[in-house]
């Protein structure tokens, strides 16, 4: 299982930096909820010294951090994956870089997840314009499907340190056990967690801290 991190979201640049000798793979944000052409190409730079592949972390834009679902139809996503996505490619080709990966944040993540509509324009729109970079999405939710269905390879994701319901839903934040800080809880929680890829957000003070207890315990697995 690998380790992954979403990065260039206004966190401090060193916690970039400390999280990136960490993680195999890195969500970077690209215009919507945070970043720009300035925060990419440094953060694209920054995971390319540590050999750690880059992926664009599209979401909705909004004073909320893109974390509260608003409607959004068909077209609409479509043209934002088309316009972020597409614009930190352009500034992956600029540094030498591959785009690996893609990954959804915050509403826009959840929302596909919800909407049959919208999981099939996600699937075809990276098999027509982005053809063999991969999708990371929820773990055993409706996009890993229609991804499968569409020939898009993708990972399944789970979190570190979020907390799930007993139907595999995640806490909401803000919510008691929505987010969990305790060093010892997160370690203990890895070995159980299936999943392609491993979660840890970098906008936590402590992120680090969970990043290196997660990446210790998937070391020995």
């Amino acid at each position: 299982m690998t380790l992954n991190a979403d990065l260039g979201e206004g966190e401090p640049p060193a916690r970039t930096r400390a999280l990136l000798r960490l993680v195999d793979l890195a969500n970077i944000a690209c215009g919507g909820h945070a970043g720009d052409a300035v925060t990419m190409a440094r953060t694209i730079r920054a995971a390319l010294a540590e050999h750690v592949a880059v992926g664009a972390h599209p979401g909705l834009a909004g004073g909320d951090f893109g974390r509260t679902r608003s409607a959004i139809s068909a077209d609409e996503f479509q043209l934002l994956m088309l316009q972020q996505v597409g614009g930190f490619a352009a500034i992956c080709r600029t540094e030498g870089a591959k785009l690996h990966h893609v990954k959804l944040h915050g509403a826009l993540y959840h929302a596909v997840e919800q909407s049959p509509g919208l999981a099939l324009v996600y699937a075809a729109t990276m098999r027509s314009w982005f053809p063999k970079v991969a999708i990371i999405a929820f773990a055993a939710g409706r996009v890993i499907g229609e991804a499968r269905r569409h020939g898009v390879p993708v990972l399944a994701e789970v979190f570190a340190d979020r907390g799930y319901r007993a139907d595999g839903s995640l806490i909401p934040r803000g919510k008691p056990g929505g987010v969990i800080a305790n060093l010892r809880e997160v370690a203990a929680r890895v070995p159980a967690l299936r999943g392609d890829t491993i979660c840890v957000h970098a906008d936590s003070p402590n992120a680090v801290r969970i990043a290196r207890a997660v990446r210790s315990v998937l070391d020995v697995l």
